[in-house]
């Protein structure tokens, strides 16, 4: 009969190994140029308006050309508001900086604001509008022709095309409003077809400023679409040892899309389309370690003499519920970590640890150890039921074999004996089978929590603790020998899962310890990449559950521990 603890082991197990398989990030291949991207297969503040479907854009009059000066160099333009400084070239009319002014980069006194544009080649935010004449718009020098501290416009004439785009930052926070215009003055229609891009490419793994998480993303109808940045462009793992390596493909999502964008583990670029029914997105690699999202609306023909606008409200901020939500709560979906049936525990351990840091002592290292006992104390009478029960089963543990040796030919006769022997000695056949499970499972939907809490909360992001631990949001940083990273964190958890695994009592099977020993190992392996402030929870709550399990072994066992038990098995 397998022992429960084994059940329970491998169970979490499992369950550790797909967060960490979903949620950890791979590292980048190495860099070289950016290709040409790939084409489509086809101002006040607040959210852009959805829901019922709507008719295609008004087409307008044209208004009366400008004749426009020749351009010879790109220059840029320079936007800000209270939260962010936007940096725009003429070059396209596009995005070629975002800084977030309240965060900063990196840990450290040459720390400067957090950058959202990764691909410099490109920028972000890149409209692309067909083939023909309108293809040269995209990398084309613009003219400005409007300039102020939050907004500014640009414009492209070539024959009778004119494209405009405006980009607008609200008055403060982290939201802002893209339009872009085609005004038809030529001699036959043309068909725009509106494809936003978003650039991103994944930072080398040791870079102070690399994003966690790092990740293309289209929400369409409540689902997440999303592909990781770092070797987007490689086979995956199992492909490259068995073959079958040809070059990852993009994914299409098809209308409604309500939003795409990139993000990362605690910031996100994102744009939504005014009708949310028309729009399409596309994720896929462009390059190493590099990704594009583009948002598409399909063709929509403009006749001569007529023009269409497309408008695109923006965020380009850290992923908070109440600073999302105020540009548009379509993108809260970004910002909620974690399975559906998890997220109440996760929004509660954010505000506990908030509220600690708040109100007890500004170290969110000491909240995550005050969160960790305030979680042991509650599950206390349950553990210490599960881990005296599990003491008792160890204690008959060989008189249970002696049963099965017996009896191995007669399943009734042995099942009516194992139902005496449990009554004699005081334990319920349910806590018996399952309750060595119960001590860690009960906690696994409390660390699967708090594992999504540490990941989200961008508090945590460069929070100190104490000595080496200078952000609770990271792996550890203590030395490295021979650019092998040495950290005393995981191999502690490793040390303690040890100890606490010898300390519960078992059915004596060598198999099984070995089981559990390498199963440490394989945690403290699998560990080694977690954030810092994760494994501090991890070891203090094996500290507690070693003291717990330590005082559960010195009381005396069973009602008969002196008695029946040194009697042997009755005939």
């Amino acid at each position: 009969m397998r022992d429960p603890v084994q059940i329970a082991a491998i169970a979490i197990a499992v369950v550790l190994m797909a967060v960490w398989y979903f949620t950890v990030p791979r590292g980048p291949a190495p860099g070289r140029e950016l290709p040409v991207a790939p084409r489509g297969e086809s101002p006040a503040d607040g959210p852009l308006t959805s829901g019922a479907p709507r008719p295609v854009p008004a087409l307008a009059p044209v208004e009366p050309a400008v004749p426009s000066p020749v351009l010879t160099q790109a220059k840029r333009v320079v936007l800000e508001n209270d939260a962010l400084r936007v940096e725009l070239t003429s070059q396209g009319a596009r995005v070629s900086s975002v800084w977030l002014l309240e965060y900063r980069d990196r840990v450290g006194e040459d720390a400067g604001p957090v950058e959202l544009v990764t691909a410099a080649g490109h920028g972000t935010l890149q409209m692309f509008l067909g083939r023909g004449e309108l293809e040269a718009s995209a990398n084309a020098l613009y003219q400005i022709v409007s300039q102020g501290k939050r907004h500014a416009t640009f414009r492209w004439t070539e024959g009778g095309l004119r494209v405009e785009r405006r980009f607008e930052l609200d008055r403060s926070g982290y939201g802002a409003r893209l339009s872009v215009s085609v005004a038809n003055q030529g001699q036959a229609s043309v068909e725009p077809t509106f494809e936003l891009a978003f650039y991103g490419r994944e930072r080398p793994a040791d870079a102070p400023d690399r994003f966690q998480n790092y990740q293309l993303v289209v929400s369409s109808e409540d689902d997440l679409e999303r592909k990781a940045i770092g070797g987007i462009d490689s086979p995956g793992f199992l492909k490259q040892i068995f073959g079958g390596g040809e070059a990852p493909q993009g994914a299409s999502v098809p209308a409604p899309v309500e939003w795409a964008g990139i993000d990362s583990q605690y910031f996100l670029l994102a744009a939504l389309p005014e009708n949310e029914r028309e729009a399409s997105g596309y994720l896929g690699p462009v390059g190493p370690s590099t990704g594009l999202v583009l948002l598409r609306y399909p063709a929509f023909q403009v006749p001569q003499g007529r023009q269409v606008a497309r408008v695109y409200r923006l965020y380009l901020g850290p992923k908070l519920n109440e600073t999302v939500a105020a540009v548009d709560p379509r993108l809260e979906a970004a910002v909620n970590v974690g399975w559906r049936w998890v997220r109440p525990l996760v929004r509660g351990f954010e505000m506990a640890l908030v509220w600690s840091h708040d109100h007890l002592i500004a170290n969110y290292g000491v909240g995550i150890i005050l969160l960790t006992i305030l979680l042991r104390v509650a599950t206390f009478p349950l553990t210490q039921k599960s881990m005296t029960s599990m003491k008792r089963f160890g204690q008959i543990a060989p008189l249970m074999k002696e049963l099965q040796e017996k009896h191995k030919g007669d399943k009734e006769k042995l099942s009516a004996e194992m139902m005496s022997l449990y009554k004699r000695e005081g334990i319920n056949p349910v806590s018996a089978m399952g309750g060595g499970c119960l001590p860690m499972l009960i906690q696994m939907p409390f660390m699967i929590a708090l594992y999504f809490a540490l990941q989200g909360s961008i508090e945590l992001r460069h929070a100190p603790f104490m000595f080496w631990i200078q952000d609770l949001s990271a792996p550890e940083n203590f030395l490295s020998i021979a650019g092998l990273p040495i950290r005393p964190l995981p191999l502690l958890m490793g040390g303690s899962m040890l100890l606490q695994q010898r300390l519960t009592p078992t059915t004596g099977d060598p198999q099984q310890r070995q089981m559990m020993m390498w199963m440490s190992v394989i945690f403290t392996f699998m560990f080694y990449q977690f954030p810092s402030g994760l494994l501090l929870y991890w070891f203090v709550s094996n500290l507690l559950g070693i003291g717990q399990q330590y005082l559960v072994n010195r009381r005396p066992g069973g009602k008969n521990a002196e008695g029946k038990r040194s009697g042997g098995v009755r005939a």
